[in-house]
């Protein structure tokens, strides 16, 4: 067992017929966390029967850099005090 973890973050809207693809690529991670930016299909559903931790976010105006930003800090709530991000 590694003493390093790997953990996932992402942001997503609308992206229900990657889910399945995308999460399978990610299984091995440690942890995977996608922060929704306003999906209106079944993207949070789909991520959820993964397992994968979603939050529910909304950025205005829209802003890339934010919405990631905000994502990474969700990742740092499940990381060691000593981890390297």
């Amino acid at each position: 067992m590694s003493k390093y973890k790997v953990i996932v973050y992402a942001i997503s809207k609308n992206e229900e017929k990657f889910v399945d693809r995308w999460a399978k690529s990610m299984a091995e991670a440690d942890g995977i966390y996608v922060c929704d930016t306003g999906s209106d299909d079944n993207t949070v559903t789909a991520l959820r029967e993964h397992n994968i931790n979603v939050k529910e976010i909304k950025v205005e105006p829209w802003r890339f850099d934010t919405a990631r930003n905000i994502s990474v800090s969700y990742t740092h709530l499940t990381l060691p005090t000593n981890s390297l991000v």
